[in-house]
């Protein structure tokens, strides 16, 4: 549990503390997205590299606890391999998105990059084996997680067009699954969703109305892909 709380509160710190960081860069280096009256209505061009301090947070809150030679790092290094394939596929989506956000990606580049992570993680052992206790058969298994995985991760893109909408709800998201996770006993599951859930809290105090600064596309596609996995 101390490895928990050290994840949660060292993501939650970054993330506080990274985001207007990346806030005042943005608005220096033009990196930020202009109303237009039409869909876009908030007053002012509001950077949207959000993602970033998420992003940044929940791998440099693994890694401090892996590299840590007391004995809670012990949590992070006995379930390494799920959470490095976890990260690896969820890094893909995270780059996808941060390059729409950098220079526009047509629909279908992004589609690619979100199957690619998608095919990644099923690769790494992340696979809907079945629905409601009924089991799939098996050479339906991968198309319904690649499905299930590249939706999620496109469903958090869409309803992020309202301040604190996305990461409020992922944050949600995120505790309702870590519950789950610690009443079931999955430590796995636990060490990958706690990290996000201080990354999202941390993010929230600029991201709520009126927001200072977006998730982007490199936050809501990272922050739905994991929540998906």
């Amino acid at each position: 549990m101390n490895s928990l709380l050290i994840l949660a509160v060292s993501s939650f710190c970054v993330a506080f503390v990274l985001t207007p960081l990346c806030r005042d860069l943005a608005i220096r280096w033009g990196l930020v997205d202009h109303p237009d009256q039409i869909r876009k209505l908030h007053t002012r061009p509001i950077p949207r590299v959000g993602g970033i301090s998420i992003f940044i947070a929940c791998s440099s809150s693994l890694v401090l606890l892996l590299l840590s030679p007391y004995q809670f790092g012990n949590i992070v290094r006995s379930h390494f391999d799920v959470v490095r394939n976890l990260f690896s596929a969820a890094t893909i989506v995270f780059f996808t998105g941060l390059l729409d956000d950098l220079i526009g990606l047509k629909a279908w580049q992004k589609f690619a990059g979100q199957f690619a992570a998608s095919a990644v993680a099923v690769w790494a052992g992340i696979r809907i084996s079945g629905i409601a206790g009924h089991p799939l058969p098996s050479w339906f298994v991968i198309p319904v997680t690649l499905l299930w995985l590249v939706g999620c991760t496109n469903a958090f893109n869409l309803i992020d067009g309202v301040d604190g909408l996305a990461a409020g709800v992922g944050l949600f998201a995120t505790i309702t699954t870590l519950i789950a996770a610690l009443l079931d006993h999955n430590i796995a599951l636990a060490i990958a969703v706690v990290p996000l859930a201080g990354a999202l809290l941390g993010i929230l105090r600029f991201n709520f109305n009126p927001a200072s600064i977006f998730l982007g596309d490199s936050g809501s596609l990272f922050i739905g892909f994991l929540l998906g996995c």
